[in-house]
């Protein structure tokens, strides 16, 4: 099996090789840039990415045109999703014709539904990028990967196709006991180098499964698993590295961008950011000045590679803090700031703060569910195991963090549905919904 994935990687490069080695270049660019971003020759490929997409974006799209006499980045100003939508023709360049396009769509389960197009070279840049962090954290072309996510026509590839980039798409949109089970085998069957790439949710629920019924996993040579789309929280990935027997990182990426950071093997918990691909700005909650250092901010990004419809200063609904004193590294990301909480007096809680409150509770839950529903009012679902006897504890363990004065409702459910993605949102925010 070694040399099939070894003939495998080779390939890859030959056919890209066929095609002038544009993954490859791009690829090589990435490595320079990011393992060594305080080079003198990282820091000039990177000023003349930029200074090029925004010479092609003044030149070429109506709603930069009047911004041709710009002197730093900071001269355009801070879009969003809605911008785009209401303007969406006015964002496109001139210089590609339509059918030369990939249209990229999000389904909007999180936020203001959305689409845009990629160029070609875009797309060769997010492969680029797959690769270069994927090997970050233990994956490489042509070894098995296990991809778990809900499979339907839309993405869904022929089985010759998988069989080919020796990967298994595993749908997750129905996780039983069986397909546990099911899933559980397919690991422990296979003795060459594997990872996984899934949403935390469906791993946190393999990993419950395994400790309910007591299971012993024997899994071979698991290079690495990656956690994508959702918030990694610390019990999941205690459990995952404990009970499956390899590491795993968190991946924050966009559809309508790509790998904006990457937890590696040297990065820990915080995330590398891919700063290759992106220019990364955070800001202030209210206005377009940076964030102070070690606080909470906007995630503005500048995509260095979409030219087909340049995203400048694109703030993308999500919250984050950079690592103090180091502005290529990600302390946190929290996710959608319409899913932020916030406690009794209006002060923003991090997500983190809502999970630990129910990892006391974690071998009586199936689901939970934190919903805040008002200023001062929260509603927490709960799908059980079997009996629960500890509601005041949970209740008073919410009004250390939220305020003594919350009003907190609790209600046992037979089920939480995962949205159309597969996804499950833990942390709702109805209060201030946008």
């Amino acid at each position: 099996m070694a040399v099939m994935n070894a003939l495998r990687r080779k390939m890859f490069w030959y056919m890209d090789t066929l095609k002038g080695s544009p993954i490859k270049d791009y690829y090589q660019e990435i490595g320079g840039i990011q393992d060594t971003p305080l080079d003198s020759e990282s820091i000039k490929a990177k000023e003349k990415n930029l200074k090029k997409l925004l010479n092609h974006t003044v030149s070429s799209t109506s709603f930069y045109k009047d911004f041709w006499e710009y002197r730093s980045l900071h001269d355009f100003p801070v879009i969003n999703k809605k911008m785009i939508q209401d303007n969406f023709e006015l964002f496109k360049s001139d210089k590609f014709k339509i059918d030369t396009l990939f249209k990229v769509s999000t389904s909007g389960s999180t936020g203001v539904p959305f689409k845009l197009y990629h160029n070609k070279d875009k797309r060769r840049r997010n492969t680029a990028d797959v690769l270069f962090f994927s090997e970050k954290s233990g994956y490489s072309i042509g070894n098995l990967l296990f991809e778990l996510e809900v499979w339907r026509g839309h993405n869904k590839r022929r089985k010759i196709k998988n069989l080919l980039q020796n990967t298994v798409q595993f749908d997750i949109s129905k996780l039983t006991d069986d397909r546990i089970e099911h899933f559980l085998g397919l690991l422990e069957n296979s003795d060459q180098p594997k990872s996984i790439l899934g949403f935390p949710s469906a791993l946190e629920q393999i990993c419950n499964y395994i400790n309910t019924n007591g299971v012993e996993p024997r899994i071979k040579n698991l290079n690495g698993v990656i956690a994508n789309s959702e918030y990694l929280n610390d019990y999941t990935r205690n459990a995952v590295e404990n009970l499956l027997g390899g590491p795993i990182y968190s991946r924050y990426s966009s559809e309508e961008l790509g790998i904006i950071a990457h937890q590696t093997k040297s990065s820990g918990k915080d995330f590398e950011i891919n700063w290759a691909s992106y220019f990364v700005e955070i800001l202030d909650m209210d206005k377009d000045i940076n964030a102070q250092e070690g606080q909470y901010g906007r995630l503005v990004i500048t995509d260095l590679f979409n030219y087909s419809m340049p995203l400048i200063r694109y703030d993308t609904g999500d919250i984050a803090m950079f690592k103090e004193g180091n502005n290529r590294l990600l302390k946190t990301v929290e996710g959608r700031m319409m899913d932020m909480v916030y406690d009794t007096k209006g002060n923003l809680l991090s997500s983190y703060v809502v999970y630990t409150k129910f990892y006391p509770f974690y071998d009586l839950l199936n689901q939970y569910q934190f919903i805040q529903i008002g200023q001062k009012e929260y509603h927490i679902k709960l799908n059980l195991k079997g009996e629960f006897n500890f509601k005041n504890e949970l209740v008073e363990s919410v009004k250390r963090d939220f305020g003594e004065d919350a009003k907190i409702s609790i209600e046992l459910v037979d089920g939480i549905p995962p949205l159309s993605s597969g996804k499950r949102k833990k942390v709702v925010n109805e209060y201030k919904k946008s």
